[in-house]
């Protein structure tokens, strides 16, 4: 018994590093990286030899890890079969898959419906229209929303990753995806994604179309009472911008924008100051969204009326 264990054993690791010689180690290439993959791979094959089978294969595993190698779904599934005969550390496996932890639920991820976002979300989530995804064809790849649960309060509910198609038939899209996840631990680059064009979030066309995220995407300053406490806008006021950073893909409007009863003290405290998008703040409150064409020097306050009433001109001509 003792014996048939160990030739199991022997076995599923000559099987992973036949895989890992067959399509993962590159044939064509020559390059340190490659150069130290054989000799981890070589080394092994002695060592397995000498039925240290374990040791062989977190070696040639470490190099893979070190480099940046992510295995698919067949390696996957060998290397899963060393650690359990071999009796391993369970982490290699998601080492050997570039996944952030075991948080994930199995079986939870689903594709998130874009179109529905976009209405709930208008000022600060952009989705392609039909009229642009209808252009995608086989050939073309298309990112989606999978998202997920997770046993883990820190990590995201959701992975954005590029997919690319195959097949449209009625208004219904086949592809596989190409990128590859690290927290969604049963899904592997390469395997076959079924979406609609509610599901696409971007493209690779290299076209726009006009849209509120990017209209209300340059910045403003709001209050902690706007921005988290949920507190109503009734006062704002257009400054000189701060100067642009070259680093940033965005630039300061000028917009201050308030809840209306802040103190010079709670002012005074940076915390309660937040530099964000205009559609961030829209997204809470868009009552003030008619006067943003305003100069700079113009103040509003809301009226009895609920209405925003100019109290302070511009000093530009």
């Amino acid at each position: 018994m003792i014996f048939n264990k160990d030739r199991k054993r022997k076995q599923s690791v000559i099987d992973y590093f036949n895989y890992l010689n067959n399509e993962v180690i590159p044939k064509d290439i020559d390059s340190e990286v490659v150069i130290a993959l054989n000799d981890a791979y070589n080394s092994g094959i002695s060592l397995i030899e000498n039925n240290e089978w374990g040791a062989a294969f977190e070696n040639i595993s470490e190099e893979l890890t070190e480099h940046f190698f992510i295995l698919d779904r067949k390696g996957i599934e060998l290397a899963q079969t060393v650690v359990k005969l071999c009796k391993l550390d369970a982490n290699w496996v998601y080492r050997l898959r570039k996944i952030v932890s075991s948080g994930y639920k199995n079986g939870s991820w689903k594709l998130s419906d874009a179109e529905e976002l976009a209405k709930q979300y208008k000022y600060t989530f952009y989705k392609p229209s039909r009229k642009i995804t209808s252009q995608l064809k086989p050939g073309n790849i298309a990112k989606l929303t999978f998202q997920f649960d997770s046993a883990n309060d820190e990590h995201p509910s959701a992975e954005r990753m590029w997919v690319m198609i195959k097949e449209i038939k009625e208004d219904r899209f086949l592809g596989y995806l190409k990128s590859s996840p690290i927290y969604i631990f049963d899904l592997f680059t390469g395997d076959e994604i079924e979406f609609e064009h509610k599901h696409i979030i971007d493209h690779d066309l290299g076209i726009t179309e006009p849209n509120l995220v990017d209209k209300y995407h340059n910045r403003c300053f709001v209050t902690s009472k706007v921005l988290y406490n949920h507190e109503k806008v009734h006062y704002l006021y257009r400054e000189t911008p701060m100067k642009k950073d070259p680093e940033r893909d965005y630039v300061d409007t000028g917009w201050r924008i308030l809840a209306g009863d802040e103190t010079d003290e709670y002012m005074g405290n940076s915390e309660n100051i937040h530099l964000v998008s205009l559609g961030a703040v829209l997204s809470r409150d868009d009552s003030f969204i008619d006067v943003l064409d305003a100069p700079i020097g113009s103040a509003f306050e809301k009226n009895e009326s609920g209405k925003f009433a100019l109290i302070e001109k511009s000093n530009e001509n």
